[in-house]
């Protein structure tokens, strides 16, 4: 029997991931951070930034490992699509994007002019925080195109969806901050909503892209060529924990 694909389960757990990723990457990335402190290295002064710097990789790796790990799983599961090594080219995605905005972090990224202007503090961390996520998230889906690129035809939606996605959030959530009254509105809200936009942008454009676009390898072998995984629909040995919470 054929699986059937579940479109309505996949949008809310690529939604419930895309929420869950970050304080989980930060809770998992907090094991191997600690460890480098319990080595007793005498790190000088000149040396912090070489400290922060290898905080930060871990931090780059492990939320690259458990974005594709999390996508890759549920595609699979829900849309029944293998992604391959879609897990692989996440991690080393998230680690050229953030070795490529490393810099921006120190503010390097904009015109010294920007600073002398007078605006909130709130509005001129979100304006940072808006091209450092621009920077990060067009490198990051780029490498991730690579993979799907074999997989489907126009693959180039993906990376469109990050940074569409991420400048329609940037332009709302300075809208908020600039509106009357909306003094209460801060980073954190900010970055929230940055969340919930780019996260319900991917969901629909992986979505469309995987069911109404993907292409069989013809007469020849390809491992990233679509292939349905033979799951029996309505099979209870093939539920889990995850179907019965959504």
């Amino acid at each position: 029997m054929k699986a059937q694909v579940r479109p309505g389960r996949f949008k809310l757990a690529w939604f419930v991931a895309g929420i869950a990723v970050l304080p989980l990457s930060m809770a998992l990335a907090t094991l191997p951070a600690m460890g480098i402190d319990s080595l007793n290295l005498q790190f000088a002064t000149s040396l912090a930034a070489d400290r922060w710097m290898a905080y930060l990789a871990i931090f780059w790796l492990v939320n690259g490992c458990c974005i594709g790990f999390l996508q890759k799983a549920i595609v699979k599961r829900y849309l029944h699509i293998d992604l391959g090594r879609w897990m692989v080219y996440s991690a080393l995605g998230a680690l050229l994007a953030g070795s490529v905005a490393y810099p921006c972090l120190d503010g390097s990224c904009l015109p010294a002019q920007f600073y002398g202007y007078r605006v909130g503090r709130d509005l001129s961390m979100t304006v940072e925080t808006s091209i450092i996520a621009l920077l990060y998230l067009t490198i990051f889906s780029a490498v991730q195109c690579l993979a799907l690129n074999r997989l489907v035809r126009g693959s180039w939606h993906w990376i469109a969806a990050h940074f569409g996605s991420l400048i329609l959030a940037a332009i709302a959530s300075v809208a908020l901050q600039i509106l009357p009254g909306a003094s209460y509105f801060n980073a954190m809200l900010s970055l929230g909503l940055y969340v919930l936009i780019v996260t319900t942008a991917t969901g629909i454009v992986m979505q469309r892209m995987l069911t109404a676009n993907h292409n069989a390898a013809n007469d020849t072998h390809d491992e990233w060529a679509y292939h349905p995984v033979p799951i029996e629909s309505g099979s209870a040995s093939e539920r889990s924990v995850w179907d019965d919470a959504i």
